[in-house]
């Protein structure tokens, strides 16, 4: 809680406010106490508005945080978009509904106590903003609600003096259930693998402020620059992305910048930072002084059991390996690949072993994502302890070169079939043949294991469409 909010005691909560003179609207006094405002509201995890009588100033001013905003339009099913504080200087309440309706109310200056307290359920209002532009606003519902609290505040009214009923509720509690909404969160990953840990993470409430991915790269035959998919995904869900070419001191500002944009005007990193990162499939190595920026620190979604596995391939590598004891685990990040200390691992049962490796990728991400969002309310409550890993029994994954997809039939068929499975998107298992005298190059997209033998089902010619094993070999003939 921000010391700078006065508390029920406090003898200024109880006097009248006097108006803000229209010339001095804008000056640097006003401009100092709307910013300490600001940052009042913001020290809370449960702060929508604070009156300027809560930081001791007796003067007809208050503020709705941006927090209030996202909480109605999320209500409405609105889109995901940036909301800004909106600076009420001078207000009156020019309409108020006769209809009225009971609603459960808290206050920044008396901890721990709610309330229920009749409110008009519309309310409009006039006012200066920051700048000494008047406006008008209407609303119904907690803006209303907002607008009548804080007007009060005003006036030296607190919201225990209009209270129907009240009650006492343990702080520690609203601390242990708080919302993963207000968490700022910056995602790092670039892979398909990341584009499904973040709509998983979506379902589960969890929605980063940032993302930051690889930069766009040339593709396919005419080489055209092509954004990654997490790109394309930020895109779809109007949140801002940066893609930098390295991870040096340029990424530090650029995320200071970006935090600054998600606090009020004129606050700047140094009076708060990021709460968390992600990471799922990035595709580099994140140094010390980025991943410790954030203030619980950045945790990795990595698809085995650690220590087994670490690296860059776990999933083909299982396959490769028929290594059937998979799962996920989630690690907090440290100096070294996959080195740091465990904060929970969860064993993942595969029906139909060997699977392909994107049925298995896409398996492990929603489960990794969902374990991450059980777990995130814990983790940033320090209720969970830590387990370094055993690193004496750590294993590590392939560094998949192209030529690994290679099946030659000569070798064991169910070696080859889990190489089918493991090698089903890049690079794609593959064989030549001859024809013709020339040398063909055939991608496998489908194959069978049974009885101890290999069948391939389907195949993918070079220069041509995906056909039947079966009627290729007729045209070899």
């Amino acid at each position: 809680m921000d010391k700078n909010i006065l508390q029920k005691n406090s003898k200024v909560l109880r006097k009248k406010t006097a108006v803000v003179p229209l010339n001095k609207i804008g000056s640097k006094k006003i401009k100092t106490i709307i910013e300490k405002m600001k940052k009042a509201v913001h020290s809370r995890e449960d702060g929508v508005a604070i009156a300027a009588p809560q930081i001791g100033e007796l003067l007809k001013i208050f503020v709705i945080s941006k927090k209030a905003f996202k909480i109605i339009s999320e209500e409405k099913g609105g889109l995901l978009k940036k909301f800004n504080d909106k600076v009420f200087i001078n207000p009156e309440l020019i309409r108020l509904s006769k209809e009225k309706t009971g609603v459960e109310e808290g206050c920044l200056s008396i901890k721990d106590i709610y309330g229920v307290v009749n409110r008009s359920k519309k309310a409009t209002i006039k006012a200066y903003d920051e700048n000494g532009k008047s406006f008008t606003m209407g609303g119904s519902g907690l803006i209303a609600q907002i607008f009548q609290h804080e007007m009060d505040h005003l006036e030296g009214v607190l919201f225990t003096d209009k209270t129907l009923s009240m009650w006492e509720i343990d702080q520690r509690e609203i601390e242990k259930h708080r919302t993963k909404k207000n968490l700022k969160i910056v995602f790092w990953g670039t892979s398909s693998f990341s584009v499904v840990v973040l709509e998983e993470l979506k379902k589960g409430g969890v929605m980063p402020s940032l993302i930051v991915t690889a930069p766009d790269k040339p593709k396919g035959r005419k080489l055209l620059m092509t954004p990654p998919e997490v790109k394309v995904w930020a895109d779809q869900n109007n949140i801002d992305c940066i893609q930098p070419e390295k991870l040096d001191h340029s990424v530090v500002k650029n995320l200071e910048a970006n935090l600054e944009a998600e606090l009020p005007s004129g606050l700047g990193s140094s009076a708060s930072k990021w709460d968390l990162f992600i990471v799922a499939s990035y595709g580099k190595i994140i140094p010390k002084n980025i991943f410790d920026l954030p203030k619980y620190g950045t945790l990795n979604i990595h698809p085995s059991l650690l220590p087994k596995l670490r690296g860059a391939s776990p999933i083909k590598t299982a396959i490769l390996e028929d290594e059937k004891n998979t799962g996920v685990t989630i690690m907090l990040i440290d100096e070294e690949m996959d080195h740091g200390p465990i904060v929970v691992s969860k064993k993942t049962e595969i029906g139909n072993w060997p699977p392909k490796s994107l049925e298995l990728e896409k398996k492990l991400a929603k489960e990794g994502a969902g374990l991450l969002v059980d777990v995130i309310p814990r983790w940033t409550n320090g209720e969970i302890e830590i387990q370094e890993q055993n690193h004496k029994s750590a294993t590590y994954s392939k560094k998949i070169k192209k030529e690994d997809a290679l099946i030659d039939f000569k070798d064991d068929p169910y070696l080859n079939y889990r190489k089918i499975q493991a090698f089903d998107d890049n690079p794609r298992a593959y064989f030549f043949v001859e024809k013709a005298g020339k040398k063909i190059r055939v991608i496998i997209t489908d194959a069978k294991f049974e009885n101890g033998e290999l069948k391939i089902l389907r195949i993918v010619p070079e220069g041509k469409k995906e056909m039947s094993y079966e009627e290729f070999q007729k045209g070899l003939k």
